[in-house]
């Protein structure tokens, strides 16, 4: 029997051992894999990043201005008896006895006023056919177009026939001018030619050239008065107050007697009025006394997309009330000079990050936002120096003297918005776009 050899015993508790130890393994494989899989997850879902950008925030006072210059009528001597034809577009620059205007025969407003709209129009096609225009950018176009459509209701609700037809013809020029920026319109010699045609064919309704008219001085031709030319003079800017300034506004028209040809501005000098309350005066003061040499930067609503630098010429206040006057020293061509216009005047610029409201936290009592360092979450401070809307205006340290920049939120950094179960330090992976 010595020669049998003995059978290796299997030992199944040790099977069950290593099977248990497989099995708990897994188990906890699973587990750590589902719950990080689930917090990977919602980090995903929720989280969203922006790059910290450098932005500029403006404070403004917002009023009415009203335009004050240097304004002389121009009769034709005898235009009752039919229609004028202006022979330049308006802002053009004249010189003293050049013509600025035929009379014809035959009396027709409408013609004339078509023919003003028409020259209007191809002034417009003409500027745009020489300038670089940004497509698609017609957000303050639109304000103004809205506005006009306003106007034009409430001037029909109130039977002011006259205001309605001059804000049609605004209204017009306006879209035309909207089709340029969104380029529905490129082709400005047809445009033009076809617009030149018509104004001729229109021309020649008028009748027999009676003779032409001249301007009396040298300066800045207008084809129409519209009756403020003597109340808002520029004469009176010296002695103007709150209270007489208030008199002034409440005066009613009255159109010069016999200044059927339109007007000449005789001074590249002209000033708006901005009756505004003392606080914002005030503010505005500030930033003069700030910066006397630097320009206020002022939008008017007519000319939304042509900023202007003009000067504090003088501000005066009585109790709650003040009034800002600005002085300007350019006439451009094709600029809006209607009497009363919605203004918009820069006070301060600020500087700094634009930060998500939604991506701000706490940590140690210090605010900041979590930002993506490479593929780890780190904590960035901030300091908010402004508010627009849901962002945050930050201080930008970059230029100063703090005791680790690095603490600091920087130009480009990645901030991560909202998200849930985001910690610093943790790590990170973008999901592949």
């Amino acid at each position: 029997m010595s020669g049998v050899k003995k059978q290796p015993v299997f030992d199944r508790k040790y099977l069950k051992r290593v099977a248990l130890w497989v099995a708990v393994s897994l188990l906890s494989l699973g587990t750590v894999i589902y719950f990080g899989y689930h917090i990977i997850s919602a980090f995903r879902r929720n989280a969203d990043m922006t790059f910290a950008r450098r932005t500029t925030l403006e404070n403004t006072v917002t009023c009415d201005g009203y335009v004050m210059r240097t304004e002389t009528p121009i009769g034709s001597g005898g235009a009752e008896a039919g229609s004028l034809s202006s022979a330049l577009e308006d802002g053009e620059k004249v010189k003293a006895s050049e013509k600025v205007a035929d009379l014809y025969s035959v009396s027709s407003p409408d013609v004339q006023s078509k023919l003003a709209s028409i020259d209007r129009q191809i002034a417009m096609l003409e500027s745009s056919r020489t300038v670089s225009v940004v497509t698609g950018d017609t957000g303050s176009l639109d304000d103004s177009i809205f506005t006009t459509v306003t106007e034009m209701r409430r001037a029909s609700e109130a039977g002011n026939l006259g205001r309605e037809a001059s804000l049609y013809s605004d209204l017009f020029l306006k879209m035309k001018k909207r089709g340029v920026i969104t380029g529905e319109i490129t082709d400005f010699d047809v445009k033009i030619a076809e617009l030149t045609a018509r104004k001729e064919e229109l021309r020649a309704s008028l009748g027999t050239l009676l003779g032409t008219v001249t301007a009396p001085a040298s300066g800045y031709y207008y084809s129409r008065c519209d009756g403020y030319e003597e109340i808002f003079s520029a004469d009176k800017i010296d002695t103007l107050t709150v209270a007489s300034f208030r008199d002034l506004i409440k005066s009613e028209p009255s159109p010069p007697a016999g200044a059927d040809a339109g007007k000449i501005v005789t001074s590249f000098k002209w000033y708006l009025c901005c009756p505004m309350s003392a606080e914002d005066a005030g503010r505005v003061k500030a930033r003069y006394e700030r910066s006397p040499s630097v320009p206020l930067r002022v939008t008017m609503q007519n000319n939304a997309d042509v900023p202007l630098d003009m000067k504090v010429y003088n501000i005066v206040t009585s109790g709650d009330d003040g009034l800002v006057i600005l002085e300007c020293g350019e006439v451009r061509e094709g600029f809006d000079f209607t009497r009363l216009q919605s203004v918009r005047i820069v006070t301060d610029e600020v500087t700094g990050f634009s930060v998500p409201v939604s991506s701000v936290r706490m940590k140690d009592g210090k605010m900041g936002v979590f930002v993506l360092d490479q593929v780890t979450v780190e904590f960035r401070r901030i300091e908010v120096i402004g508010e627009n809307g849901g962002n945050y205006l930050c201080r930008d340290v970059s230029s100063e003297e703090v005791d680790d920049p690095s603490e600091w939120l920087g130009q480009n950094d990645l901030i991560i918005i909202g998200g849930t179960g985001i910690r610093e330090g943790m790590t990170y992976h973008p999901p592949k776009s």
